[in-house]
């Protein structure tokens, strides 16, 4: 219903979704590249003009000395 999501003007009553990770063995020290990605019947997420639909990737580093 709501994706793709355009903005608050357009999809009033959104609200976000909460996910939650636990990265129990990640080494410090270290960048670990995380993508997480949305499955779902009907959904494209392949489309090379908006390589980010459905998905988000960022970086994880835990540092420890």
């Amino acid at each position: 219903m709501y994706f793709p999501y355009y903005g608050k003007r357009v999809h009033v009553n959104y609200t976000q979704p909460v996910v939650a990770v636990q990265f129990s063995n990640a080494t410090a020290n270290v960048d670990h590249h995380v993508e997480c990605r949305l499955n779902a019947a009907g959904l494209r997420t392949d489309d090379e003009r908006d390589k980010f639909a459905g998905r988000v990737a960022f970086r994880l580093r835990i540092n420890r000395e």
